[in-house]
């Protein structure tokens, strides 16, 4: 009890200093100024970072889903404003609108060459010319009335349709003159004279009403899905889509095998080209048919700023990285040399288990986002400006309260030294040992409280700012799942070692050395150098040898970052596993404090 009131006496008597007092309170005010400030910008920027209701109808059957997306703004024109408009049949398109400069440059375009008549051999080329233009600004004024934002799901349909509209006008028109016709398509387009004669004038009638139908179909189609807003229709397309590509890569995987019959002294080469081929049937198959699937059993409208749309990217991106990532085995290996990291020092089975942590790390990303996308409960990751991925990024305030405890280490014991005040120490009925660790305990109580409090109070306030019910959703892992606090405090109390560990440091300096500004010092060198480090060796060829120095473990909150160095190092391969890296922290800590106190007991106190 003695000792407990001990210690109770050396945190008041750190608070007593009004320097110490007032930097622990700003600090602990920043942990609520930082997210207020991020939410008034967030404001300013945006429109705010509440989360708003958006509906889109479903057009098959009149339903409204409601989405949730963060109301930031979408990007505004390329050019102009909305005070510049065109009209065309009646019909104003202001400057904001996707197509408007489509339509402007065709006008204008029209316009410039019913004046000059020069870079067509005839009237009757230019006739058809401006034809083509007057089909063009048509189809894009179509897609202007109904399409209003860049992000629209349907905005990729316009160029998706242009040579289906260049089909149909050619067909219509491959009575005229064939030389006219050509210079026309070779003017707009161009293209291959013996190609394009072979396609829409060589041709039998049958042919010819066939590519009209074919061509009428499917503008039709775009339009139905355009005018409609038809979602399913949409999916239903690009699933068609998808298959003919596979029926394509069939028909060449057929050429391929038959040359292989042809040139049998190609083979290797031609079966990298099947094998290539056949990766991207599979991922036609497993990933681009699926997700378009899953989009409209979902209602999940591409282009929308929603959390679905992000997991739905990742399980994408990281299914197509997967179908071409693999494994090669030694003798390949060796022989790729000037490719890999081998010539740099790198052994075989480094490779192996950098490629392999790549692999898992991308497997884990599908997982997340598909427990994510069947929960309908987003994992932290799809909610960057959420409470929960604020509260986290927040764990770099260690490094503010680092610098705070580096500053009560560092003068705890140098001050008495240089006040003179030592010797009054030594009059009290203690041992060295207690009079020492009452005044580290204390110090470590104070910073420690200010790291808490600092922390608890930036958890309450993104949770006002940005919505409480934020912290209800769980964080998923390949096993399953977690609520956000089980996630989030395992993480606060990694975070306070390198505190424990700057503080360590300074308070041994302060005993060997005598000296605050030294003690201070010192240790804040060490800090913000671990950091130029890290910066540097994190993207250099050979640094395994980093993951058995404190060095990475003293950035500890960026091991929860997604996107920071040390994260780019694990996914090279390097082995940083932060349960080392915390008991190598606390051993070291313990040996600092170990120090200054075998150094107390046998100093001689002359001053």
């Amino acid at each position: 009890m003695n000792f407990i009131r001990q210690i109770k006496l050396e945190i008041r008597n750190i608070l007593k200093s009004k320097f110490i007092l007032i930097m622990a309170i700003l600090i602990i005010l920043a942990s609520v100024a930082i997210p207020l400030i991020g939410f008034l910008t967030g404001r300013s920027n945006n429109g705010g970072g509440i989360i708003e209701p958006t509906y889109i109808p479903y057009a098959r059957d009149g339903m409204e889903k409601v989405y949730y997306a963060s109301s930031i703004r979408y990007p505004g024109p390329i050019y102009g404003d909305r005070g510049e408009s065109i009209t065309i049949d009646g019909i104003t398109i202001y400057s904001d609108n996707p197509f408007y400069w489509n339509l402007q440059s065709l006008v204008n375009e029209k316009t410039a060459y019913e004046k000059d008549k020069n870079p067509f051999s005839s009237p009757a080329a230019l006739d058809l010319f401006l034809g083509l233009i007057d089909e063009e600004i048509q189809y894009y004024l179509v897609f202007a009335q109904h399409i209003t934002t860049y992000q629209d799901y349907r905005m990729e349909l316009a160029w998706r349709g242009v040579e289906s509209l260049y089909d149909k006008f050619f067909f219509e028109h491959n009575d005229v003159d064939a030389k006219v016709l050509e210079e026309v398509a070779m003017f707009r387009k161009g293209v291959d004279p013996e190609s394009f004669r072979r396609k829409y004038i060589d041709i039998t009638a049958t042919e010819r009403l066939m590519g009209i139908d074919k061509a009428d179909e499917e503008i039709t189609m775009l339009r139905n899905i355009v005018v409609n807003n038809d979602f399913p229709q949409y999916i239903a397309m690009r699933i068609a889509m998808a298959n003919t590509d596979i029926a394509n890569l069939e028909e060449n995987i057929a050429i391929q095998e038959q040359a292989i019959i042809d040139n049998p002294t190609q083979e290797d080469q031609l079966n990298q080209i099947i094998e290539d081929l056949r990766r991207q049937i599979n991922n036609i198959q497993t990933n681009t048919i699926p997700i378009l699937e899953y989009r409209l059993a979902k209602n999940i409208i591409p282009g929308l700023n929603i959390w679905q749309n992000n997991a739905l990217s990742d399980v994408e991106n990281s299914r197509n990285q997967l179908t071409y990532m693999r494994i090669m085995t030694e003798e390949e290996w060796n022989n790729s040399r000037g490719y890999y990291e081998k010539d740099q020092g790198q052994t075989y089975q480094e490779y192996v288990t950098s490629m392999q942590k790549q692999i898992d790390e991308l497997n884990k990303t599908i997982i997340i986002a598909q427990k994510s996308l069947d929960a309908d409960q987003p994992d932290m990751k799809y909610v960057p400006e959420g409470a929960r991925s604020r509260t986290v990024e927040f764990l770099s305030y260690g490094s503010i309260v680092a610098l705070f405890g580096v500053l009560l280490g560092g003068w705890l014991i140098a001050s008495e030294y240089q006040q003179g005040t030592i010797r009054l120490l030594m009059i009290r009925p203690k041992t060295r040992t207690k009079i020492l660790l009452s005044k580290f305990l204390a110090a470590l109580l104070v910073w420690l409280a200010v790291d808490l409090i600092g922390s608890t109070l930036n958890l309450l306030t993104n949770g006002i700012l940005f919505g409480f019910s934020d912290f209800a959703y769980p964080n998923y892992t390949v096993a399953g799942e977690i609520g956000f606090v089980a996630y989030y405090l395992p993480k606060l109390l990694a975070c306070i070692l390198p505190i424990l560990f700057a503080f360590a440091i300074a308070f041994m300096l302060s005993v060997l050395v005598k000296n605050i500004a030294i003690s201070i010092a010192v240790p804040i060198v060490i800090y913000i150098g671990s950091i130029i480090v890290m910066n540097i060796f994190a993207y250099q060829d050979s640094m395994a040898w980093i993951a058995y120095t404190p060095l990475p473990f003293l950035q500890m909150s960026s091991f929860f970052s997604r996107y920071s160095n040390i994260q780019y190092i694990i996914q090279r391969g390097i082995n940083l596993n932060i349960t080392f890296g915390v008991l190598q922290l606390l051993v070291l800590s313990a040996l600092f404090t170990g120090i200054a106190v075998y150094v107390f007991k046998k100093r001689d106190i002359v001053n």
